[in-house]
């Protein structure tokens, strides 16, 4: 979808990546809160893809893919881009003090979002990182 985003091909959206950006847990920390979660090992409307909710079961994850920068199908292995898109998804809703990170495309965005942070000085603060690695160039 990002690649979508940046290229485009999302009716009616126009502002690219910028504006997108990331907040960080662990899974440790969802698991540890008492959230209740489910995991994929991809796409989750691929029909073959399987769900997990035991953190054991983490290993069912390709996890140098997910990781990977280039990801295409291949002729010897074509089921690629299904695992890459592998989630996390949180039941409901995930507190605010979980998050311990907030990843960002650039300089500019940082200072927005710090900017939004400041105006509630009582809620936690997650640290504010640039991960132009995380986006499409």
């Amino acid at each position: 979808m990002l690649l979508n985003l940046k290229t485009g091909r999302v009716p009616g959206y126009n502002e690219g990546q910028a504006p997108l950006i990331y907040l960080t847990t662990s899974v440790q920390r969802v698991q540890d809160a008492g959230c209740q979660f489910v995991f994929s090992d991809g796409h989750g409307l691929a029909r073959f893809t399987s769900w997990y909710d035991d953190l054991a079961q983490l290993d069912k994850v390709d996890w140098n893919l997910v990781t990977a920068r280039y990801w295409l199908d291949l002729p010897d292995d074509n089921d690629r881009q299904r695992r890459k898109q592998a989630e996390f998804l949180v039941w409901r809703s995930l507190d605010w003090g979980l998050i311990d990170g907030i990843g960002v495309l650039n300089e500019q965005v940082k200072a927005d979002v710090e900017a939004i942070l400041a105006r509630y000085p009582a809620r936690p603060h997650p640290n504010v990182e640039i991960r132009a690695q995380w986006y499409y160039y």
